[in-house]
């Protein structure tokens, strides 16, 4: 096959299949929520011992002393002897953190991380054998959805092979070249530091910077290596229905077999490469970087999966049975998914109820702990003018916390296929994060930064979790054999369907938050 048609069929498969597309690459992201639950749980039981044994008195102490400092509104902008300055600030600050270094804190964040690896790993080859079996499933005229789940309930043990292999092969690599090269440099530098001429000394850097220099490139050349070997394994894996170690083989000798779709598939790489830099950095000039990251979402993944994936089955995408025009179909998804927010908060009401007791509960304990401190801390600076005055300053923004706020919504809604729980944890940490912040400003001060916007993008949230609950509960029910993969499938469909309504909701939300608040703050409180 031509690595053009190749191509060409990524691109279609986005285009033109959408909404068997989209909702397997949103399930793929929000299934790393699940990792994220042992570092948030482990941070809050931290923090809880730490509360426990009084190490977080200095910070308490510290919030007070900033309260009762002079600001600049009563003309104490430089401080009086005996009074707070910054580096005093940062001082205290450094040791009240170093205060929380128990031997039991850090154990707890060890084994956090560590659990939160091992189900990354899990949640990756999950993502990916669902990614693969979809295209594949699509290019052979399935239903995509459908086939994504069937393929994770197949392959993720053996894709999960494959990323250890993966890992294990750069290991392999970087450890020898990086022990190499740490050992030569540090032989050169000592040998020169212990000569007496300065001379020899500036010369035995250079090298020993030269040594790190090539090394480095070395060593890079050599994680390219592997990372091209092992590009097909996953689509070996689906296709032939072959274990990690067969895929990883077949892949090592695509090159060979096939080089001309090899090197299409490099070139596509290397193109999607500088395409999403570019991106990138136009995003971070209007100060909208944040839609590199969904770009990395729901535009790049697709395309590259679909290229490998037909350039390896050699087979291209069937004829599109739906000629609507592009617009027309986004412009009824997004009516059909107002609608689908609509319908899911009637015929749902336990599941967003829920939702909202999690958020409620996780502000009110939130709120406790910090309102006990005594504190009531000010708003400062120019409110009204918080996102900046230039062109691209709140609507750069406004881009960044649509974008933000529904990915966390998607993550909050494909995590929860885990039994509900990382929907539930994250809820309560979202929650927990308001009313703790909360309970130290002053309550004015605090509605009129929050309300404006809050009123649309709490609720939206909200729903966004009670999408995550409901497919935990269709998640224990097939792994209790009661529910099929095609009941999976629609169920992820219909959370596909809510997410897109909550997108113009989630505009509207950024938009009143980045041009709206700062001003209705600006007013309430006289800023």
């Amino acid at each position: 096959m031509k690595p053009s048609n190749a191509l060409r069929t990524g691109w279609r498969l986005l285009s033109e299949r959408s909404a068997s597309v989209l909702p397997v690459y949103l399930l793929v992201s929000g299934l790393y929520g699940v990792a994220r639950v042992p570092l948030l749980l482990a941070g809050l039981i931290a923090v809880w011992l730490a509360a426990a044994s009084g190490r977080l008195d200095p910070f308490a102490d510290l919030l007070r002393q900033i309260q009762s400092a002079p600001d600049a509104e009563r003309g104490g902008d430089v401080a009086a002897p005996g009074e707070l300055s910054p580096e005093m600030i940062d001082s205290e600050l450094g040791d009240a953190v170093a205060g929380l270094l128990m031997p039991e804190t850090v154990a707890l964040v060890l084994v956090g991380v560590l659990v939160a690896i091992v189900l990354g790993l899990v949640a990756s080859a999950l993502g990916s054998a669902a990614a693969v079996g979809g295209i594949l499933g699509l290019l052979r005229d399935r239903d995509g959805v459908r086939a994504a789940v069937e393929s994770a309930r197949t392959y993720w043990r053996s894709i999960l092979g494959v990323r250890v292999l993966f890992l294990l092969a750069l290991a392999a690599v970087v450890v020898p070249v990086g022990g190499v090269v740490a050992g030569t440099a540090g032989a050169v530098l000592g040998a020169s530091a212990s000569g007496s001429a300065n001379a020899a000394s500036i010369g035995g850097s250079l090298v020993a910077v030269g040594i790190a220099v090539l090394g480095t490139l070395i060593g890079a050349l050599l994680v390219l290596a592997v990372v091209l070997l092992f590009a097909f394994a996953e689509q070996a894996v689906v296709v032939d229905d072959a274990g990690a170690l067969a895929a990883v083989r077949a892949s090592v000798q695509f090159p060979i077999a096939r080089p001309v779709a090899f090197l299409g598939y490099v070139a596509v790489g290397a193109g999607t490469v500088v395409l999403t830099v570019t991106a990138a950095a136009i995003g971070s000039v209007v100060g909208a970087n944040r839609v590199t990251g969904l770009l990395g979402v729901v535009v790049v993944p697709p395309i590259l999966d679909g290229v490998k994936t037909s350039l390896y089955a050699e087979t291209t995408l069937p004829p599109d049975p739906d000629p609507t025009p592009l617009g027309d179909r986004a412009r009824a998804a997004f009516g059909g998914g107002l609608r689908a927010v609509g319908g899911f908060v009637r015929d749902r009401p336990v599941a967003n109820l829920v939702s909202l007791g999690c958020v409620v509960a996780g502000g009110v304990i939130g709120w406790l702990a910090t309102a006990s401190i005594g504190v009531a801390l000010p708003v400062g600076g120019d409110v009204g003018n918080v996102f900046g005055s230039g062109a691209f300053g709140p609507l750069g923004t406004a881009v960044n916390l649509a974008v933000n706020n529904w990915l966390v919504a998607v993550g909050l809604a494909y995590s929860g296929l885990a039994a509900g729980i990382p929907a539930v944890v994250n809820l309560g940490f979202n929650g927990l994060i308001v009313g703790a912040v909360g309970g130290v400003f002053e309550p004015v001060a605090f509605l009129a930064l929050v309300a404006p916007h809050g009123v649309i993008e709490i609720p939206s949230i909200v729903v966004g979790g009670a999408v995550g609950l409901r497919l935990g509960f269709v998640g224990v029910g097939a792994l209790r054999g009661r529910r099929d993969d095609g009941e999976v499938a629609r169920a992820i469909r219909h959370a596909y369907r809510v997410l897109l309504g909550l997108v113009p909701l989630f505009v509207v939300a950024a938009l009143v938050e980045a041009f709206l608040t700062p001003a209705i703050a600006s007013v309430v409180l006289g800023g």
